[in-house]
C-alpha cells in the first residue's frame, strides 16, 4: 500500500465499532484503578525506585490487560482484588470507629480525586495509541454512532474530573475564578487551533464523523468550562441543573438534531460542518455539573464520613440502575453525549469514587495515609501538557510506522517505550517546578 491508500486502510479500520458492553468498559477502567489503590496503600520507596516501582505495578499490567491479555480482564481483576483485600483485611477490625468522624481530611483535600483525574489522563494517553495497533481490541476503539467502549468514556470522563476539581465561584474571589478560566480556556483554544492545523498540515488519518472537520476533544472541553462556569456563577445547584440540561438536550435530540447530526446533509457551513461537536456541548456541560456534585459530596464537612460514603453508595446503585434502563429505550452514544452517555460517564465517576473513599477512610490514621501514586500526582501538575506531548508522540510514532501491519512484540515495545518517554517528560517538568 502507498500512503493514500495505508490512509484509507487506517479510517476504515477505525469504522462501523459497536463497542462492548458497560460492565466490561467499566472492568477495563476498574483494573488500573485497583493497581494504583495498591501504590496508594504500600510504603513508600526512595523516589528513583518509586517511578520504576510504580511503573511496574500500574502502567506495564495497564498495557498488558488492554493489548496481550485483554479477554483475560475479569480474571486480571479478581487477582488484584484478593491482593488488595490480603492488603486490606487487618483494618477492618475498628470500621465503625474510622467511618465514625465529621468527612474531614487534611488540608480539606480528599486525594482519591487527584487520582482519579491522573488515571484518566494515563489510560487516555495509552490508549490514544494503542487503538492504532491491531493487538488492541476493536470493542475497546471509538464506537461509529452507538455502543459503549472504554475510549468513548475518555472525553466524558476527562469533563467529568474537571467538575470534580472546579472552584466553587462562593469561596474564591470573582477576579482569581475569571483569571484561572481565561487561562485555562485560553490554553485549550490554542491547542485545538494547534491540533487542527497540525493534522490538516500532516494529512494525518480522521474520522470527521467523530467531532466534525475543524472541531475537536480541545473545543469541547473549552466550551464546558465557559458554560458550566456561568451556569454555576447563578445557582450552586449543581445535581438539579445537571439533569435540567440533560433532559433539555435529550429533548432536542428527540425534535430533530439527532436526524440532523446522523443525516447526510452537506456540511456547508461553519455549524453544519461540526455539528457532532457543536451538538453534543450540552451533554457534556451536564456531565461536567455531576461532576461538581460529586465533589460537593466528598467536600461535604458536615457529614460523618460514614454518612458520605452511604451517599456514594446509594449514587452508585441508583446511577448502575439508569444505566440500564435508560440503555433499553435511548442507547448511549459519545457522538451525541445523549442521556446514556452522560449518565453512563456519571455512573463511573461516582463508582469508582465510592471505592477509592472507602479504602481512603479505611487506611486513614492521623491523616490520609492515601498517598496518591508519584506518577498520577506528576501527570496531574500538568495535565493538558501530558496530554499533548501523547498525542505529539501518538502522530509521531504513525507518521514512522504502519502500526497496523506490525507483529505484536513490536507492539508491545513501542507501547512502553511511549509510555516511559510520555512519563520521563511529565517528571521533567515538576521537577522543574513548570506547570502549564
Amino acid at each position: 500500500m502507498n500512503a493514500s491508500e495505508y490512509k484509507t486502510y487506517h479510517e476504515s479500520f477505525m469504522q462501523n465499532n459497536h463497542g462492548s458492553t458497560p460492565l466490561h468498559t467499566f472492568a477495563c477502567i476498574l483494573f488500573t484503578v485497583q493497581c494504583s489503590i495498591y501504590i496508594a496503600i504500600k510504603s513508600q520507596f526512595p523516589l528513583g525506585r518509586q517511578y520504576i516501582y510504580e511503573y511496574v505495578v500500574i502502567v506495564l499490567p495497564m498495557i498488558i490487560a488492554h493489548t496481550v491479555l485483554p479477554e483475560y480482564i475479569n480474571t486480571l481483576n479478581c487477582i488484584i482484588f484478593v491482593v488488595l483485600l490480603s492488603n486490606l483485611i487487618y483494618q477492618c477490625s475498628n470500621i465503625a470507629k474510622k467511618f465514625a468522624p465529621k468527612n474531614v481530611f487534611l488540608n480539606n483535600r480528599v486525594p482519591l480525586i487527584s487520582c482519579l483525574r491522573g488515571l484518566t489522563y494515563l489510560i487516555t494517553a495509552l490508549c490514544i495509541l494503542a487503538v492504532d495497533f491491531q493487538d488492541f481490541p476493536r470493542p475497546l476503539a471509538k464506537t461509529e454512532r452507538f455502543g459503549h467502549s472504554l475510549m468513548d468514556t475518555g472525553v466524558g470522563l476527562f469533563v467529568v474530573v474537571s467538575g470534580a476539581v472546579h472552584k466553587d465561584i462562593y469561596k474564591e474571589s470573582f477576579s482569581k475564578i475569571v483569571k484561572g478560566n481565561v487561562k485555562t480556556i485560553a490554553v485549550l483554544v490554542i491547542l485545538g487551533l494547534g491540533r487542527f492545523v497540525s493534522v490538516k498540515q500532516v494529512d494525518y488519518q480522521e474520522h470527521v464523523t467523530e467531532y466534525g472537520v475543524h472541531w475537536n476533544f480541545f473545543f469541547t472541553i473549552a466550551v464546558c468550562k465557559v458554560l458550566s462556569t456561568i451556569i454555576l456563577y447563578f445557582s450552586n445547584r449543581s445535581l438539579f441543573l445537571c439533569f435540567l440540561l440533560l433532559v433539555v438536550h435529550e429533548f432536542t435530540l428527540y425534535l430533530g438534531l439527532q436526524g440532523w447530526v446522523f443525516g447526510d446533509s452537506p456540511r456547508n457551513s461553519l455549524i453544519s460542518a461540526n455539528r457532532e461537536g457543536i451538538s453534543s456541548c450540552l451533554g457534556y456541560v451536564s456531565i461536567y455539573l455531576f461532576g461538581v456534585q460529586v465533589k460537593n459530596i466528598l467536600l461535604d464537612r458536615n457529614s460523618t464520613k460514614y454518612e458520605t460514603q452511604l451517599k456514594l453508595i446509594y449514587g452508585s446503585i441508583i446511577m448502575w440502575v439508569l444505566t440500564y434502563s435508560v440503555d433499553l429505550v435511548r442507547p448511549l452514544s459519545r457522538t451525541l453525549a445523549n442521556s446514556g452517555y452522560c449518565i453512563f460517564i456519571d455512573t463511573l465517576l461516582i463508582t469508582m469514587s465510592c471505592i477509592l473513599y472507602f479504602v481512603t477512610v479505611l487506611v486513614e490514621e492521623k491523616g490520609s495515609n492515601f498517598r496518591v501514586p508519584v506518577i498520577l500526582s506528576h501527570i496531574n501538575t500538568n495535565g493538558l501538557s501530558y496530554f499533548l506531548i501523547a498525542n505529539l508522540l501518538t502522530g509521531a510514532v504513525n507518521l514512522s510506522m504502519r502500526t497496523l501491519l506490525v507483529p505484536s512484540l513490536v507492539t508491545f515495545v513501542v507501547l512502553n517505550i511511549y509510555m516511559i518517554i510520555t512519563l520521563i517528560i511529565a517528571i521533567y517538568l515538576k521537577k522543574l517546578g513548570l506547570k502549564i
